[in-house]
């Protein structure tokens, strides 16, 4: 946390603080490193996104996976903003993971013989990542809910394209819609993680345009003060 003193005391129009400062001058930015992923989802000859996932949703755990201490659909919620996806494509991507494989990030379902994988196939972690069609995406990633979340959002190409999966063209997603919303809600803002503080510099907290004391004065809060923190990831 910055704090410095401001002299002379601020005026009643700079006690009014926007949310996003003070986030900026009380804790910054936020940045998560994320784990690496495939790239874009790859065409067939007629420029047809290859499936994400090809079968029924997953009947349940693969053994000997990554192991990640699941929360369910809080977690698709929680990966799948990491990952990008904001909005209501954040709440699709939510839906079709509950769809795909109830937010289980061990999920595993097997595939007989399709187009283009003669010998089967293997649909893989929370959005069901096929082995197959994606090769890139290895077993590693799959069964790691944020990889899985970041592969998601490439193949998905930020949320603007579902047709890979098969939950969202037989419309099971859509039987998840409501509860992916709550999940969203529950990340703070509509898909913001937040949470509140107090703020301990005393006399006042200078608000500043950005992360650090090399910004501009904005305004300023008193000690004693509480304060909504929006947590942004980037």
């Amino acid at each position: 946390m910055h704090s410095d003193h401001l002299d002379p005391a601020p005026s009643a129009r700079s006690r009014r603080l926007t949310l996003s400062l003070a986030l900026l001058a009380v804790v910054g930015t936020v940045v998560v490193g994320l784990p690496g992923t495939a790239g874009a989802a790859p065409e067939d000859s007629a420029g047809r996104s290859s499936p994400a996932s090809v079968g029924d949703p997953a009947p349940g755990a693969a053994p000997d996976t990554v192991g990640v201490s699941a929360v369910g659909i809080d977690l698709c919620a929680q990966v799948g903003y990491a990952a990008g996806f904001r909005g209501s494509p954040l709440v699709t991507a939510v839906a079709v993971a509950m769809a795909e494989s109830s937010c289980n990030p061990a999920a595993m379902g097997t595939n007989g013989p399709t187009a283009g994988c003669p010998a089967g196939s293997r649909d893989r972690g929370l959005w069901q990542i096929n082995n197959c069609y994606h090769p890139s995406v290895t077993d590693t990633c799959a069964y790691d809910a944020q990889c899985n979340a970041n592969a998601a959002y490439s193949i998905s190409s930020g949320g603007g394209n579902w047709q890979p999966w098969s939950t969202y063209n037989s419309g099971v997603y859509a039987n998840h819609l409501s509860a992916a919303q709550a999940a969203v809600n529950r990340l703070g803002g509509g898909g913001t993680p937040s949470v509140t503080g107090t703020i301990l510099a005393s006399p006042w907290l200078n608000v500043r345009a950005g992360p650090g004391t090399s910004y501009a004065v904005t305004g300023y809060t008193s000690y004693g003060s509480t304060v909504n923190i929006s947590c942004y990831l980037r």
